[in-house]
This record gives structure tokens, sequence and C-alpha cells, in this order.
């Protein structure tokens, strides 16, 4: 695939709507486009975090698998979403596994790559974590809705009251 077709599903994304144009070729030539039929497992948790996806179109399911052949599904994520965070915040190892439900494609960047453009480029660094903390957000909230429904949303009293300013 040619920069120029590229630079247009950056365009195209949801992901990168708020990051300014002057930005979106650069963004093209650190990044690939995937196609991944259903199915297909992205990566798995605990591997090395190295790649971060923005998901173009198709559906992605986020597992946490404990022990390794009993998987949880802890969100569906879809178009604009960004999978594979992990290296953009410093951590080494994936914390879940992604495989796609439908036909996928998506735009692949190299974390390292990434932040180095970002930390070349601060106005779009800035949008792009903007972005990607967000991302994140939604995923702690998406988390956070299931933990009430698995465990309640009553807390026990305890004996001892909690000190206040």
């Amino acid at each position: 695939m040619t920069v120029a077709s590229t630079t247009g599903r950056v365009q195209e994304s949801l992901f990168f709507r708020q990051i300014p144009e002057e930005h979106l070729a650069g963004v093209a030539e650190i990044c690939r486009v995937v196609e991944l039929p259903a199915r297909t497992t992205i990566f798995e948790e605990y591997e090395r975090a190295k790649d971060v996806y923005v998901i173009l179109s198709g559906e992605v399911s986020l597992l946490i698998c404990e022990p390794k052949d009993a998987c949880r599904q802890i969100a569906v994520v879809g178009e604009g979403d960004l999978v594979g965070w992990s290296p953009l915040v410093g951590r080494p190892r994936l914390s879940d596994t992604a495989v796609t439900q439908t036909p996928v494609k998506a735009l692949v960047f190299d974390g390292n790559e990434l932040l180095e453009f970002c930390r070349a480029n601060p106005a779009f660094g800035f949008e792009f974590m903007r972005q990607a903390a967000s991302a994140l957000a939604m995923r702690l909230s998406g988390t956070r809705l299931q933990l009430l429904q698995m465990c309640g949303n009553r807390f026990p009293m305890f004996d001892v009251q909690p000190e206040t300013d």
C-alpha cells in the first residue's frame, strides 16, 4: 500500500479526526494497514508490548484469560478505537488478549516509533495522547460497569468510620 493511500486511511479514521491535518502524512509514513480475518488473535496478554492498533473497521474482542483456557470478554471495540496501547505508557507487557470478531482493517504502528513521532511533533503528540487517554477512560468505565454487575454496587458497612478532611 502506498503512503498516499495510507494517508487516506489515516484521514478517514475516527481516531485521528481531531489531529491537525499537517501531521497526517507523517503518521501515514510510520504505520501500515492490515486486514485480518474473523477469529484472528491479534495479540495475547503477557506478550511483549510492541505494536499499537487503530481499528478502521470491524470488531475486536478484548479478553482476559486466567487460566489460559478460560477467557472472559471485557470489551468489544470497533471503528476508531485504540488497541494495544501498553507501549505508549511504558508497560512492557500487554494486559489482555485481542481477537477479531469480524474481518478487521487496522492501522498498525510500532509503539516506539509512534512515541518518537509524538516527541518530535508535540502538537500531534498532545492530541494523540488526549485521544488515547479518552479511549482508556471509556475502557475503564466499561470495566467498572462490569465489576458492578458482577459484584453489586453496595458495600458492606464498616465498623470504622472513614476520616474526612
